[in-house]
Protein backbone atom coordinates (compact mmCIF):
# COMPACT_ATOMS: atom_id res chain seq x y z
CA UNK A 1 0.00 0.00 0.00
CA UNK A 2 1.35 3.41 -1.01
CA UNK A 3 0.15 6.99 -1.51
CA UNK A 4 -0.41 7.55 -5.23
CA UNK A 5 -2.41 10.78 -5.64
CA UNK A 6 -3.41 13.97 -3.88
CA UNK A 7 -6.19 16.04 -5.45
CA UNK A 8 -7.09 19.49 -4.05
CA UNK A 9 -9.96 21.74 -5.14
CA UNK A 10 -10.86 25.01 -3.37
CA UNK A 11 -8.59 24.19 -0.39
CA UNK A 12 -6.81 27.31 0.93
CA UNK A 13 -4.59 28.66 -1.92
CA UNK A 14 -5.59 25.87 -4.35
CA UNK A 15 -8.60 27.52 -5.96
CA UNK A 16 -8.45 25.33 -9.09
CA UNK A 17 -8.36 21.57 -9.15
CA UNK A 18 -4.76 20.53 -8.54
CA UNK A 19 -3.49 16.95 -8.68
CA UNK A 20 -0.23 15.68 -7.18
CA UNK A 21 0.97 12.31 -8.50
CA UNK A 22 3.48 10.36 -6.38
CA UNK A 23 4.94 7.93 -8.93
CA UNK A 24 8.57 8.00 -7.72
CA UNK A 25 9.89 6.88 -4.38
CA UNK A 26 10.92 10.43 -3.46
CA UNK A 27 8.83 13.41 -4.43
CA UNK A 28 9.65 16.99 -3.44
CA UNK A 29 7.59 20.17 -3.55
CA UNK A 30 9.87 23.15 -3.99
CA UNK A 31 8.91 26.82 -3.95
CA UNK A 32 9.49 30.17 -2.26
CA UNK A 33 8.03 31.14 1.09
CA UNK A 34 4.27 31.71 1.01
CA UNK A 35 3.63 29.70 -2.16
CA UNK A 36 1.52 27.09 -0.33
CA UNK A 37 3.92 24.21 0.41
CA UNK A 38 2.61 23.83 3.95
CA UNK A 39 -0.94 23.76 2.60
CA UNK A 40 -0.14 20.40 1.00
CA UNK A 41 0.65 18.88 4.42
CA UNK A 42 -2.39 20.60 5.94
CA UNK A 43 -4.60 19.10 3.23
CA UNK A 44 -3.33 15.57 3.98
CA UNK A 45 -3.92 16.04 7.70
CA UNK A 46 -7.35 17.55 7.01
CA UNK A 47 -8.57 14.72 4.80
CA UNK A 48 -7.38 12.16 7.38
CA UNK A 49 -9.70 13.70 9.99
CA UNK A 50 -7.93 16.67 11.58
CA UNK A 51 -10.57 18.67 13.45
CA UNK A 52 -8.47 21.40 15.07
CA UNK A 53 -8.44 24.63 13.08
CA UNK A 54 -5.30 25.78 14.97
CA UNK A 55 -3.36 22.76 13.69
CA UNK A 56 -4.35 23.87 10.19
CA UNK A 57 -3.14 27.43 10.94
CA UNK A 58 -6.60 28.98 10.92
CA UNK A 59 -9.14 30.51 13.31
CA UNK A 60 -12.07 28.34 12.30
CA UNK A 61 -12.54 25.34 10.07
CA UNK A 62 -14.27 27.35 7.34
CA UNK A 63 -10.96 29.16 6.74
CA UNK A 64 -9.71 26.17 4.72
CA UNK A 65 -12.10 27.16 1.88
CA UNK A 66 -10.60 29.45 -0.77
CA UNK A 67 -11.54 32.98 0.32
CA UNK A 68 -11.21 34.59 -3.14
CA UNK A 69 -8.74 37.00 -4.72
CA UNK A 70 -8.68 40.01 -7.03
CA UNK A 71 -10.97 39.24 -9.93
CA UNK A 72 -11.85 35.78 -8.57
CA UNK A 73 -14.86 34.98 -6.36
CA UNK A 74 -14.51 32.76 -3.26
CA UNK A 75 -15.18 29.06 -3.56
CA UNK A 76 -18.28 27.47 -2.05
CA UNK A 77 -16.60 24.16 -1.18
CA UNK A 78 -13.20 22.75 -0.25
CA UNK A 79 -12.39 19.21 -1.36
CA UNK A 80 -9.26 17.06 -0.80
CA UNK A 81 -8.85 13.49 -2.10
CA UNK A 82 -6.12 11.01 -1.18
CA UNK A 83 -5.51 8.06 -3.51
CA UNK A 84 -3.82 4.85 -2.29
CA UNK A 85 -2.68 1.79 -4.19
CA UNK A 86 -4.20 -1.29 -2.54
CA UNK A 87 -2.57 -4.36 -4.12
CA UNK A 88 -3.05 -7.95 -3.03
CA UNK A 89 -0.53 -9.19 -0.46
CA UNK A 90 2.08 -11.71 -1.74
CA UNK A 91 0.64 -15.28 -1.89
CA UNK A 92 3.91 -16.88 -0.61
CA UNK A 93 3.78 -14.87 2.59
CA UNK A 94 0.19 -15.92 3.01
CA UNK A 95 1.17 -19.55 2.48
CA UNK A 96 3.89 -19.28 5.15
CA UNK A 97 1.38 -17.85 7.59
CA UNK A 98 -1.00 -20.69 6.80
CA UNK A 99 1.77 -23.23 7.37
CA UNK A 100 3.22 -21.81 10.56
CA UNK A 101 -0.09 -20.60 11.98
CA UNK A 102 -0.93 -17.32 13.60
CA UNK A 103 0.34 -16.51 17.08
CA UNK A 104 -2.36 -16.32 19.72
CA UNK A 105 -2.55 -13.87 22.56
CA UNK A 106 -2.36 -14.91 26.18
CA UNK A 107 -5.99 -16.02 26.23
CA UNK A 108 -5.66 -17.85 22.92
CA UNK A 109 -8.64 -16.20 21.25
CA UNK A 110 -7.33 -13.18 19.31
CA UNK A 111 -10.16 -11.76 17.28
CA UNK A 112 -7.91 -10.45 14.49
CA UNK A 113 -6.24 -13.85 14.08
CA UNK A 114 -9.60 -15.54 13.86
CA UNK A 115 -10.69 -13.00 11.22
CA UNK A 116 -7.58 -13.71 9.13
CA UNK A 117 -8.09 -17.47 9.39
CA UNK A 118 -11.71 -17.07 8.34
CA UNK A 119 -10.63 -14.95 5.39
CA UNK A 120 -8.12 -17.57 4.28
CA UNK A 121 -10.61 -20.41 4.66
CA UNK A 122 -13.23 -18.50 2.67
CA UNK A 123 -10.71 -17.74 -0.10
CA UNK A 124 -10.82 -13.96 0.29
CA UNK A 125 -7.63 -12.09 -0.69
CA UNK A 126 -5.89 -9.90 1.85
CA UNK A 127 -4.98 -6.31 0.97
CA UNK A 128 -3.22 -3.49 2.78
CA UNK A 129 -6.55 -1.74 3.32
CA UNK A 130 -9.61 -3.92 4.06
CA UNK A 131 -11.40 -2.83 0.87
CA UNK A 132 -11.78 -5.00 -2.23
CA UNK A 133 -10.37 -2.45 -4.69
CA UNK A 134 -6.99 -1.91 -6.32
CA UNK A 135 -7.20 1.84 -5.59
CA UNK A 136 -8.76 3.47 -2.55
CA UNK A 137 -9.74 7.15 -2.64
CA UNK A 138 -10.48 8.97 0.61
CA UNK A 139 -12.18 12.34 0.19
CA UNK A 140 -13.35 15.08 2.54
CA UNK A 141 -15.63 17.96 1.58
CA UNK A 142 -16.57 21.12 3.49
CA UNK A 143 -19.24 23.61 2.39
CA UNK A 144 -19.63 27.22 3.45
CA UNK A 145 -22.81 26.42 5.38
CA UNK A 146 -20.70 24.21 7.69
CA UNK A 147 -21.79 20.87 6.17
CA UNK A 148 -18.98 18.32 6.07
CA UNK A 149 -18.81 14.99 4.20
CA UNK A 150 -16.40 12.02 4.23
CA UNK A 151 -16.25 9.64 1.27
CA UNK A 152 -14.40 6.39 0.52
CA UNK A 153 -14.53 5.52 -3.19
CA UNK A 154 -17.40 8.02 -3.63
CA UNK A 155 -19.46 6.45 -0.84
CA UNK A 156 -20.38 8.51 2.20
CA UNK A 157 -18.88 7.21 5.46
CA UNK A 158 -18.17 8.42 8.99
CA UNK A 159 -14.97 9.94 10.33
CA UNK A 160 -14.72 6.89 12.58
CA UNK A 161 -14.68 4.63 9.51
CA UNK A 162 -11.72 6.56 8.06
CA UNK A 163 -9.79 6.41 11.33
CA UNK A 164 -10.42 2.65 11.68
CA UNK A 165 -9.37 2.18 8.05
CA UNK A 166 -5.88 3.57 8.70
CA UNK A 167 -5.23 2.05 12.14
CA UNK A 168 -1.84 0.28 12.35
CA UNK A 169 -0.88 1.65 8.91
CA UNK A 170 1.11 4.64 10.20
CA UNK A 171 -1.25 6.97 8.32
CA UNK A 172 -3.28 9.44 10.31
CA UNK A 173 -3.62 13.06 11.33
CA UNK A 174 -1.36 12.45 14.36
CA UNK A 175 0.61 9.49 13.01
CA UNK A 176 4.39 9.33 12.69
CA UNK A 177 4.19 9.18 8.87
CA UNK A 178 3.46 12.93 8.70
CA UNK A 179 6.31 15.03 10.07
CA UNK A 180 5.68 18.72 9.63
CA UNK A 181 7.64 21.80 10.69
CA UNK A 182 8.69 21.56 14.30
CA UNK A 183 7.56 17.93 14.57
CA UNK A 184 11.16 16.61 14.93
CA UNK A 185 11.91 18.96 17.81
CA UNK A 186 8.58 18.05 19.39
CA UNK A 187 9.40 14.35 19.11
CA UNK A 188 12.88 14.88 20.61
CA UNK A 189 11.49 16.95 23.47
CA UNK A 190 8.46 14.71 24.00
CA UNK A 191 7.89 12.85 27.23
CA UNK A 192 8.13 9.06 27.39
CA UNK A 193 4.35 8.76 27.43
CA UNK A 194 4.06 10.82 24.21
CA UNK A 195 6.83 8.79 22.56
CA UNK A 196 5.10 5.60 23.62
CA UNK A 197 2.11 6.59 21.47
CA UNK A 198 4.36 6.89 18.41
CA UNK A 199 6.09 3.56 19.15
CA UNK A 200 2.77 1.81 19.64
CA UNK A 201 1.55 3.17 16.32
CA UNK A 202 4.76 1.96 14.64
CA UNK A 203 4.56 -1.45 16.34
CA UNK A 204 1.00 -1.94 15.09
CA UNK A 205 -0.76 -2.25 18.43
CA UNK A 206 -2.71 1.01 18.28
CA UNK A 207 -5.61 -0.84 16.69
CA UNK A 208 -5.75 -3.26 19.58
CA UNK A 209 -5.55 -0.47 22.13
CA UNK A 210 -8.38 1.27 20.33
CA UNK A 211 -10.34 -1.95 20.29
CA UNK A 212 -9.59 -2.43 24.00
CA UNK A 213 -10.89 1.07 24.75
CA UNK A 214 -14.00 0.44 22.69
CA UNK A 215 -14.43 -2.98 24.33
CA UNK A 216 -14.19 -1.40 27.79
CA UNK A 217 -16.69 1.24 26.70
CA UNK A 218 -18.99 -1.48 25.38
CA UNK A 219 -18.54 -3.41 28.64
CA UNK A 220 -19.55 -0.32 30.62
CA UNK A 221 -22.59 0.12 28.41
CA UNK A 222 -23.34 -3.59 28.74
CA UNK A 223 -23.05 -3.33 32.52
CA UNK A 224 -25.47 -0.40 32.50
CA UNK A 225 -27.81 -2.31 30.19
CA UNK A 226 -27.47 -5.39 32.40
CA UNK A 227 -28.40 -3.32 35.46
CA UNK A 228 -31.43 -1.96 33.61
CA UNK A 229 -32.29 -5.48 32.45
CA UNK A 230 -32.09 -6.77 36.04
CA UNK A 231 -34.35 -3.97 37.21
CA UNK A 232 -36.77 -4.73 34.40
CA UNK A 233 -36.55 -8.43 35.29
CA UNK A 234 -37.40 -7.67 38.91
CA UNK A 235 -40.32 -5.53 37.78
CA UNK A 236 -41.37 -8.28 35.39
CA UNK A 237 -41.15 -10.94 38.13
CA UNK A 238 -43.21 -8.75 40.44
CA UNK A 239 -45.74 -8.20 37.68
CA UNK A 240 -45.61 -11.92 36.91
CA UNK A 241 -46.60 -12.74 40.48
CA UNK A 242 -49.47 -10.28 40.20
CA UNK A 243 -50.45 -11.74 36.82
CA UNK A 244 -50.32 -15.28 38.26
CA UNK A 245 -52.74 -14.23 41.01
CA UNK A 246 -54.93 -12.60 38.40
CA UNK A 247 -54.72 -15.73 36.23
CA UNK A 248 -55.85 -17.90 39.19
CA UNK A 249 -58.72 -15.50 39.80
CA UNK A 250 -59.54 -15.60 36.09
CA UNK A 251 -59.62 -19.44 36.12
CA UNK A 252 -61.86 -19.35 39.19
CA UNK A 253 -64.03 -16.75 37.47
CA UNK A 254 -64.31 -18.86 34.32
CA UNK A 255 -65.33 -21.94 36.35
CA UNK A 256 -67.91 -19.94 38.29
CA UNK A 257 -69.06 -18.23 35.11
CA UNK A 258 -69.58 -21.62 33.38
CA UNK A 259 -71.53 -22.84 36.41
CA UNK A 260 -73.54 -19.62 36.45
CA UNK A 261 -74.33 -19.99 32.76
CA UNK A 262 -75.46 -23.62 33.25
CA UNK A 263 -77.72 -22.64 36.16
CA UNK A 264 -79.01 -19.64 34.21
CA UNK A 265 -79.72 -21.89 31.21
CA UNK A 266 -81.66 -24.39 33.37
CA UNK A 267 -83.61 -21.56 34.96
CA UNK A 268 -84.31 -20.14 31.51
CA UNK A 269 -85.68 -23.49 30.36
CA UNK A 270 -87.93 -23.67 33.44
CA UNK A 271 -89.12 -20.14 32.88
CA UNK A 272 -89.68 -20.92 29.21
CA UNK A 273 -91.87 -23.93 30.07
CA UNK A 274 -93.84 -21.86 32.58
CA UNK A 275 -94.27 -19.00 30.17
CA UNK A 276 -95.25 -21.38 27.39
CA UNK A 277 -98.01 -22.84 29.52
CA UNK A 278 -99.17 -19.39 30.57
CA UNK A 279 -99.03 -18.24 26.95
CA UNK A 280 -101.24 -21.12 25.85
CA UNK A 281 -103.73 -20.19 28.58
CA UNK A 282 -103.67 -16.49 27.74
CA UNK A 283 -104.19 -16.90 23.99
CA UNK A 284 -107.99 -16.96 24.28
CA UNK A 285 -107.92 -14.09 26.77
CA UNK A 286 -105.71 -12.16 24.38
CA UNK A 287 -108.28 -12.64 21.60
CA UNK A 288 -111.05 -11.29 23.83
CA UNK A 289 -108.85 -8.42 24.92
CA UNK A 290 -108.07 -7.64 21.28
CA UNK A 291 -111.80 -7.32 20.57
CA UNK A 292 -112.23 -5.19 23.69
CA UNK A 293 -109.29 -3.07 22.63
CA UNK A 294 -110.86 -2.47 19.21
CA UNK A 295 -114.08 -1.40 20.95
CA UNK A 296 -112.06 0.85 23.24
CA UNK A 297 -110.29 2.36 20.24
CA UNK A 298 -113.65 3.06 18.63
CA UNK A 299 -114.92 4.62 21.88
CA UNK A 300 -111.73 6.67 22.16
CA UNK A 301 -112.22 7.95 18.60
CA UNK A 302 -115.82 8.92 19.46
CA UNK A 303 -114.63 10.68 22.61
CA UNK A 304 -111.91 12.43 20.60
CA UNK A 305 -114.58 13.69 18.16
CA UNK A 306 -116.72 14.89 21.08
CA UNK A 307 -113.66 16.48 22.60
CA UNK A 308 -112.95 18.35 19.36
CA UNK A 309 -116.59 19.55 19.25
CA UNK A 310 -116.33 20.68 22.88
CA UNK A 311 -113.08 22.47 22.05
CA UNK A 312 -114.82 24.30 19.17
CA UNK A 313 -117.73 25.25 21.47
CA UNK A 314 -115.35 26.39 24.19
CA UNK A 315 -113.46 28.47 21.66
CA UNK A 316 -116.72 30.13 20.51
CA UNK A 317 -117.75 30.82 24.12
CA UNK A 318 -114.33 32.30 24.82
CA UNK A 319 -114.75 34.58 21.80
CA UNK A 320 -118.19 35.66 23.08
CA UNK A 321 -116.77 36.30 26.55
CA UNK A 322 -113.96 38.37 25.04
CA UNK A 323 -116.47 40.41 23.01
CA UNK A 324 -118.64 40.96 26.12
CA UNK A 325 -115.58 41.96 28.09
CA UNK A 326 -114.56 44.48 25.42
CA UNK A 327 -118.14 45.92 25.35
CA UNK A 328 -118.15 46.12 29.16
CA UNK A 329 -114.83 47.94 29.14
CA UNK A 330 -116.10 50.37 26.47
CA UNK A 331 -119.24 51.04 28.56
CA UNK A 332 -117.12 51.58 31.64
CA UNK A 333 -115.02 54.12 29.72
CA UNK A 334 -118.17 55.92 28.51
CA UNK A 335 -119.56 56.01 32.07
CA UNK A 336 -116.27 57.41 33.36
CA UNK A 337 -116.27 60.13 30.67
CA UNK A 338 -119.95 60.99 31.50
CA UNK A 339 -119.10 61.20 35.22
CA UNK A 340 -116.22 63.51 34.40
CA UNK A 341 -118.48 65.73 32.30
CA UNK A 342 -121.05 65.83 35.16
CA UNK A 343 -118.33 66.87 37.57
CA UNK A 344 -117.13 69.58 35.20
CA UNK A 345 -120.73 70.86 34.75
CA UNK A 346 -121.32 70.94 38.50
CA UNK A 347 -118.08 72.87 38.94
CA UNK A 348 -119.19 75.40 36.28
CA UNK A 349 -122.60 75.77 37.98
CA UNK A 350 -120.96 76.39 41.35
CA UNK A 351 -118.68 79.02 39.76
CA UNK A 352 -121.72 80.72 38.14
CA UNK A 353 -123.57 80.70 41.51
CA UNK A 354 -120.58 82.33 43.17
CA UNK A 355 -120.44 84.98 40.45
CA UNK A 356 -124.22 85.63 40.83
CA UNK A 357 -123.85 86.12 44.57
CA UNK A 358 -120.97 88.53 43.98
CA UNK A 359 -122.99 90.53 41.40
CA UNK A 360 -126.01 90.58 43.72
CA UNK A 361 -123.91 92.03 46.54
CA UNK A 362 -122.50 94.70 44.21
CA UNK A 363 -126.07 95.61 43.02
CA UNK A 364 -127.23 95.91 46.64
CA UNK A 365 -124.34 98.23 47.42
CA UNK A 366 -125.18 100.39 44.38
CA UNK A 367 -128.84 100.52 45.41
CA UNK A 368 -127.88 101.67 48.93
CA UNK A 369 -125.63 104.34 47.53
CA UNK A 370 -128.45 105.50 45.23
CA UNK A 371 -130.83 105.74 48.16
CA UNK A 372 -128.28 107.74 50.12
CA UNK A 373 -127.81 110.08 47.15
CA UNK A 374 -131.59 110.47 46.85
CA UNK A 375 -131.86 111.34 50.53
CA UNK A 376 -129.00 113.79 50.19
CA UNK A 377 -130.68 115.39 47.18
CA UNK A 378 -133.94 115.80 49.12
CA UNK A 379 -132.09 117.38 52.04
CA UNK A 380 -130.32 119.77 49.68
CA UNK A 381 -133.63 120.79 48.03
CA UNK A 382 -135.12 121.44 51.45
CA UNK A 383 -132.13 123.55 52.34
CA UNK A 384 -132.54 125.49 49.08
CA UNK A 385 -136.25 126.18 49.79
CA UNK A 386 -135.55 127.23 53.37
CA UNK A 387 -132.51 129.28 52.61
CA UNK A 388 -133.53 131.13 49.48
CA UNK A 389 -132.59 134.30 51.31
CA UNK A 390 -129.19 133.09 51.56
CA UNK A 391 -129.07 132.12 47.88
CA UNK A 392 -126.45 134.59 47.01
CA UNK A 393 -124.29 133.51 49.82
CA UNK A 394 -124.63 129.92 49.12
CA UNK A 395 -124.73 130.18 45.30
CA UNK A 396 -121.25 129.17 45.19
CA UNK A 397 -122.04 126.27 47.50
CA UNK A 398 -125.00 125.46 45.35
CA UNK A 399 -122.87 125.50 42.30
CA UNK A 400 -120.53 123.07 43.97
CA UNK A 401 -123.50 120.95 45.04
CA UNK A 402 -124.74 121.01 41.46
CA UNK A 403 -121.39 119.80 40.27
CA UNK A 404 -121.45 117.14 42.95
CA UNK A 405 -124.96 116.18 41.91
CA UNK A 406 -123.88 115.92 38.29
CA UNK A 407 -121.01 113.70 39.35
CA UNK A 408 -123.35 111.61 41.45
CA UNK A 409 -125.78 111.35 38.55
CA UNK A 410 -122.93 110.34 36.29
CA UNK A 411 -121.85 107.73 38.80
CA UNK A 412 -125.46 106.59 39.10
CA UNK A 413 -125.76 106.30 35.32
CA UNK A 414 -122.56 104.31 35.24
CA UNK A 415 -123.83 102.12 38.07
CA UNK A 416 -127.10 101.56 36.21
CA UNK A 417 -125.13 100.64 33.07
CA UNK A 418 -122.97 98.23 35.04
CA UNK A 419 -126.07 96.80 36.68
CA UNK A 420 -127.62 96.27 33.26
CA UNK A 421 -124.41 94.53 32.10
CA UNK A 422 -124.41 92.35 35.23
CA UNK A 423 -128.06 91.50 34.68
CA UNK A 424 -127.26 90.53 31.08
CA UNK A 425 -124.37 88.37 32.37
CA UNK A 426 -126.70 86.81 34.94
CA UNK A 427 -129.24 86.09 32.21
CA UNK A 428 -126.51 84.41 30.11
CA UNK A 429 -125.42 82.40 33.12
CA UNK A 430 -129.01 81.39 33.74
CA UNK A 431 -129.26 80.22 30.15
CA UNK A 432 -125.99 78.29 30.44
CA UNK A 433 -127.19 76.82 33.71
CA UNK A 434 -130.41 75.69 32.07
CA UNK A 435 -128.42 74.17 29.19
CA UNK A 436 -126.06 72.45 31.65
CA UNK A 437 -129.01 71.11 33.63
CA UNK A 438 -130.46 69.73 30.42
CA UNK A 439 -127.10 68.20 29.49
CA UNK A 440 -126.80 66.74 32.99
CA UNK A 441 -130.24 65.24 32.73
CA UNK A 442 -129.36 63.81 29.30
CA UNK A 443 -126.06 62.38 30.62
CA UNK A 444 -127.91 61.00 33.64
CA UNK A 445 -130.41 59.24 31.38
CA UNK A 446 -127.54 57.95 29.23
CA UNK A 447 -125.69 56.76 32.34
CA UNK A 448 -128.82 54.96 33.47
CA UNK A 449 -129.09 53.33 30.05
CA UNK A 450 -125.39 52.37 30.19
CA UNK A 451 -125.92 51.00 33.70
CA UNK A 452 -128.80 48.90 32.41
CA UNK A 453 -126.67 47.70 29.49
CA UNK A 454 -123.81 46.96 31.91
CA UNK A 455 -126.18 44.96 34.10
CA UNK A 456 -127.33 42.99 31.05
CA UNK A 457 -123.71 42.39 30.03
CA UNK A 458 -122.83 41.26 33.55
CA UNK A 459 -125.81 38.88 33.52
CA UNK A 460 -124.68 37.52 30.16
CA UNK A 461 -121.13 37.23 31.48
CA UNK A 462 -122.37 35.34 34.52
CA UNK A 463 -124.36 33.00 32.28
CA UNK A 464 -121.28 32.53 30.04
CA UNK A 465 -119.14 31.85 33.12
CA UNK A 466 -121.62 29.22 34.35
CA UNK A 467 -121.68 27.71 30.85
CA UNK A 468 -117.87 27.69 30.76
CA UNK A 469 -117.72 26.00 34.17
CA UNK A 470 -120.21 23.41 32.94
CA UNK A 471 -118.18 22.81 29.78
CA UNK A 472 -114.94 22.67 31.82
CA UNK A 473 -116.44 20.04 34.13
CA UNK A 474 -117.65 18.08 31.10
CA UNK A 475 -114.21 18.45 29.52
CA UNK A 476 -112.53 17.18 32.70
CA UNK A 477 -114.95 14.24 32.81
CA UNK A 478 -114.16 13.45 29.17
CA UNK A 479 -110.41 13.71 29.88
CA UNK A 480 -110.70 11.39 32.88
CA UNK A 481 -112.71 8.96 30.75
CA UNK A 482 -110.05 9.18 28.03
CA UNK A 483 -107.30 8.55 30.59
CA UNK A 484 -109.24 5.59 31.97
CA UNK A 485 -109.75 4.18 28.48
CA UNK A 486 -106.04 4.80 27.67
CA UNK A 487 -105.09 2.96 30.86
CA UNK A 488 -107.41 0.09 29.85
CA UNK A 489 -105.87 0.08 26.36
CA UNK A 490 -102.32 0.02 27.84
CA UNK A 491 -103.33 -2.76 30.22
CA UNK A 492 -104.93 -4.74 27.41
CA UNK A 493 -101.89 -4.11 25.18
CA UNK A 494 -99.56 -5.30 27.96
Amino acid sequence: MRLSKLILSGFKSFADRTEFTFDDDITGVVGPNGCGKSNVVDSIKWVLGERSSKSLRGKEMIDVIFAGAAGRPPSGMASVTLGFDNPIIDADAELIELTLGDPLDEDGDDEETEERREQRRSGRRRRGLPIEADEVYVERRLYRDGTSQYLINDKRVRLRDIRELFLDTGIGADAYSIIEQGKVDAMLLASPQERRTIFEEAAGIARYKQRRIESLRKLDKTEVNLTKAREQLENTERRLRIVKGQAAKAKRFRALDDEYRAIRMALAFDQYDDLRQRLDGLTSELTALEAQREESHARVEELEAEKQDAEVTRHELNEAVRRNESERQSASHDAERAAQRVKMTESAIEEADRRLETDAKQGEELRLRLEEMTKSEAGERHAIETHESRLAEVEQSMSRATDARAAVLEESAEARQKLAEKQAVVAGIERERAALNASIQSDTRRAEQLAEQLGAIERKQEEARREQERLTSEHNEILSACRQHSANVDRLTA
